[in-house]
């Protein structure tokens, strides 16, 4: 392992700010600033989820398209795009005179914070390493739970001292003074050198039957059966963290214990992604598709049943397991089964997928809170999903092995 860090550590590195800087679009962040915009601009929790969930979905539109983009342009030169965009989001949303302002920066803040970041990162890792794949992709995984240790902490100061506009603009700034230099310089020189896509196109072409394409994966059946389950926690962690305010004050919860909360759960991500990586360099990611949602499911049903505070640490914990898991499972399961010529529009599609996912739960489950359904029931009835996607993932196991030793093969790439 130290071999391989010393090696590669400009790559990773890169690869960690940008998952980290990520943090500044993600439901966690925003969610901090929940109760400060809703006092500010008069709205519900329904009405501000709406326009959470529309720009979330926007959003997952937008990168749909923009994500092919990767396959097409280096690293650096996508990298230094992306962060330019969310700090440009990060000011929209500081200087916002009005409600509807909100939108324009929640579709910014998300499409480059929680889409285009995360997608850059993960797209040239997969592409740039192999046999260490799991073990790569699970380290820049690292990014994610640093910032969620990191973040909420200095936001909850932040707003008290700077308020909620102060701290945006503050984000706005480390994002322009700290995160495009320092990528720049890293980036400086890709580990794989970058290749037009025309060039890429024509080579290697005995082997284009094992080089997917958006069309070939979509007319898989398999792939829709794996979408249902790795979709779920885009849907219940975004809807549970925007929400997290209103399960307090449900549960008579305290936001500290919360707040300690978030550090937990990033921590034991951070486990459990480098325990993920070890286990798919040494078997592979399809195989841990039926097991990854399991903590999930059992967190979500604590709410319900559990008044006590250790439920938040209990369940942040289990949180953590699937988070840690997922980001380095999703990070190399297209490679494995779909290759990497073309992983930057495989990945945008399952990934805009996954940020549509999460524009609806703000919105639906907010609007299931204003019309009185208890926060807990909705809880446990997508726990109760996740056990359900956990079994279907099982079932389609010999197929995916079938797609990925190249049993199943796609058309001849174009």
């Amino acid at each position: 392992m130290l071999s391989f860090l010393r090696r590669e550590v400009r790559w990773l590195l890169a690869g960690v700010l940008l998952t980290a800087f990520s943090g500044f679009g993600q439901t966690y962040f925003v969610s901090l600033s929940n109760a400060a915009l809703r006092r500010a601009f008069d709205l519900s929790h329904g009405r501000i989820g709406l326009i959470y969930a529309l720009a979330t979905l926007a959003s997952a539109f937008v990168l749909l398209e923009l994500g092919k983009t990767v396959d097409r342009y280096s690293t650096r030169t996508m990298a230094i795009i992306v962060a330019v965009g969310l700090a440009g989001a990060c000011l929209l949303l500081a200087l916002a005179p009005v409600w509807w302002v909100l939108f324009p920066a929640f579709l910014g803040l998300r499409l480059f914070g929680q889409g285009m970041m995360s997608h850059v990162a993960m797209t040239a890792t997969g592409r740039w390493f192999d046999a260490h794949r799991g073990r790569a992709v699970s380290l820049v995984s690292l990014g994610y739970p640093f910032s969620e240790i990191i973040l909420p902490p200095l936001t909850v100061l932040s707003l008290l001292l700077l308020g909620w506009r102060g701290t945006w603009l503050v984000a706005a700034g480390a994002l322009v003074f700290v995160c495009v230099p320092i990528v720049f310089k890293l980036l400086s020189r890709e580990r794989v050198p970058f290749k037009p896509m025309d060039d890429r196109k024509a080579e290697s072409a005995e082997s284009d039957d094992r080089h997917w394409r958006r069309p070939d994966v979509l007319r898989e059946p398999s792939f829709w059966f794996m979408l249902g389950g790795v979709l779920a926690p885009a849907f219940m962690v975004t809807g549970l963290f925007f929400h997290h305010q209103h399960l307090l004050e449900v549960k008579d919860w305290n936001q500290a214990t919360f707040a300690a909360g978030f550090s937990v759960f990033a921590g034991v991500s951070v486990v459990s992604s480098l325990i993920t990586g070890g286990l798919i360099d040494r078997f592979n990611a399809r195989a841990s598709l039926p097991f990854y949602l399991l903590p999930m499911a059992l967190a979500l049903q604590l709410p319900l049943f559990f008044d006590g505070q250790w439920a938040v640490i209990v369940m942040m914990v289990l949180l953590g397991v699937m988070a840690g898991s997922a980001a380095t499972i999703m990070g190399s399961i297209w490679p494995e089964l779909y290759a990497v010529r073309y992983l930057g529009e495989i990945r945008a599609l399952s990934f805009s997928a996954m940020v549509a996912s999460s524009a609806a739960s703000p919105f639906l489950l907010g609007l299931l809170i204003d019309l009185g359904i208890a926060f807990p029931v909705q809880l446990s009835v997508m726990g109760g999903y996740a056990l359900l996607a956990s079994g279907l993932m099982g079932l389609i196991q010999p197929r995916l092995s079938a797609v990925s030793h190249g049993r199943v093969l796609c058309p001849k790439a174009d």
